[in-house]
């Protein structure tokens, strides 16, 4: 399977898809691996959003939030087809935080 292809998984698939390819298949290039991990990161921010949308007021901001992270979510697939190491915002500098011995070279 192509680099670019296992990049789009990681975001269709979103967490499950992130690890699978991060851990899963072995012989992935940098760039996958950061894709892969910033999926991986944005699965887990969008799940303590939900957790957070049980508050009324922050329910209707989950909702716009969710929306943001859809539309980032296919700007990070489309990046990875392009093979392009693509750095979203905020979420890059947290991916980089939380996966350091993943994304080390």
């Amino acid at each position: 399977m192509e680099q670019n292809v296992r990049g789009v998984l990681a975001y269709i698939f979103g967490w499950l898809g992130g690890v699978i390819v991060l851990f899963g298949l072995k012989d992935n290039d940098d760039t996958t691996k950061f894709h892969a991990c910033q999926s991986i990161t944005m699965s887990i921010i969008m799940a303590v959003a939900s957790v957070l949308s049980a508050i009324p007021f922050v329910g209707i901001l989950t909702g716009m939030f969710a929306l943001f992270m859809f539309v980032l979510s296919i700007i990070g697939a489309v990046k990875a087809y392009q093979k392009e190491e693509y750095e979203l915002p905020v979420i890059s500098d947290l991916t980089r935080n939380i996966f350091k011995s993943q994304l080390s070279k």
